[in-house]
């Protein structure tokens, strides 16, 4: 299975090869720009990308879905349930809120916690069918591979975590923050289940943004400059400085987050805050967050990884976990 991420500033693949044997996998990954506003640069684009990785035929992928189209709903519901009647609660209880028609969506739902010796946390979300028909007609128009599903940004960036985490993913309550290009996923997961998941707008196009708009410089050389601390003191860059312009919302978004489940008892308290996304990659991030947060926070690169074998370019891992986490994907199996 080949997992496709299409992010807005850049396209990544990824293949995994496990070896039963000896319980180690090696991983074909590469990347390239996108061309969203061009179908035939983005097909040229894959194609390298495949060719990079020594891949030629027309292999099974599944690709991600846009947040924007993905709906969620957190609810509590009596415990002790049946499989069947919860079926039909959590239903009954999202509908109330819904003006959209479920049978006409692909749906699921998580039952997260117990929110106390009577009630259960559950996470739902749900996607029109409309929507990943039409994404994949689209998908299969531009790739010369074979499109078998689509699935949620935040499910794949959850699959990768559960995978290639170390151990402390058993045991941990976790803020996973995967820092895109224009966007940021922000999952809490509790012992590798899914508490809450929230998108803010946020990524690395606005730290380059501030960069270009304070040098007066096009952004190309602004993202050049970004990705270059070697040259920060020389130009009186300070980048703590422009993360507190750029990063305040998500800083807010994440205390939110975590406020909000430990007032409903969804969790007792964070054990680490998890940056990857190639966002992750810039220099000093984590420690912005570690200080203005006052948490436990580190950087999570899913290459850094015993278990994987043939990496040559380890720091390539941070932009990987969704692509990652879509080539974990079954082909059986459609998500929302």
């Amino acid at each position: 299975m080949l997992g496709i991420d299409i992010g807005t500033r850049f396209t990544k693949i990824c293949k995994i090869v496990e070896d039963k044997h000896s319980n180690k996998i090696s991983i074909a990954s590469g990347m390239s720009m996108t061309y969203l506003d061009n179908a035939t640069n983005q097909k040229n684009s894959i194609e390298r990308i495949l060719k990079s990785i020594g891949i030629t035929s027309k292999e099974a992928s599944f690709c991600t879905i846009e947040e924007k189209d993905i709906i969620s709903r957190d609810i509590n519901l009596p415990k002790g349930i049946d499989q069947e009647n919860l079926d039909s609660a959590v239903t009954l209880a999202v509908e109330q809120s819904l003006t959209e028609n479920l049978s006409k969506m692909l749906h699921s739902y998580t039952v997260t916690r117990e929110i106390s010796e009577t009630e259960n946390n559950i996470l739902f979300m749900a996607v029109p069918k409309t929507k990943i028909f039409q994404r994949m007609k689209e998908l299969s128009g531009i790739f010369p591979i074979n499109v078998v599903g689509v699935t949620s940004e935040m499910i794949s960036l959850v699959n990768a975590f559960n995978f290639f985490a170390p151990v402390y993913k058993e045991t941990d309550t976790v803020v996973l923050v995967n820092i895109g290009d224009t966007n940021t996923n922000v999952v809490i997961l509790n012992k590798k289940k899914i508490i809450f998941v929230k998108d803010v707008a946020f990524g690395g196009k606005h730290i380059t943004k501030e960069i270009s708009d304070m040098y007066h410089v096009p952004e190309r050389l602004a993202e050049e400059i970004k990705r270059r601390p070697e040259l920060w003191s020389s130009l009186g860059l300070n980048i703590r400085n422009i993360l507190k312009r750029t990063a305040a919302t998500l800083l807010e978004v994440i205390f939110e987050l975590i406020e909000y489940c430990s007032t409903r008892q969804s969790i007792l308290s964070v054990d680490r805050i998890l940056l990857t996304g190639g966002g992750a990659s810039l220099h000093g991030i984590d420690f912005f967050v570690k200080d203005n947060l006052g948490m436990n926070t580190e950087k999570w690169n899913p290459f850094d990884n015993e278990n994987i074998i043939g990496i040559e370019n380890k720091d390539l891992g941070f932009f990987m976990p969704v692509a990652l986490g879509l080539a974990l994907e079954k082909v059986e199996e459609q998500h929302v």
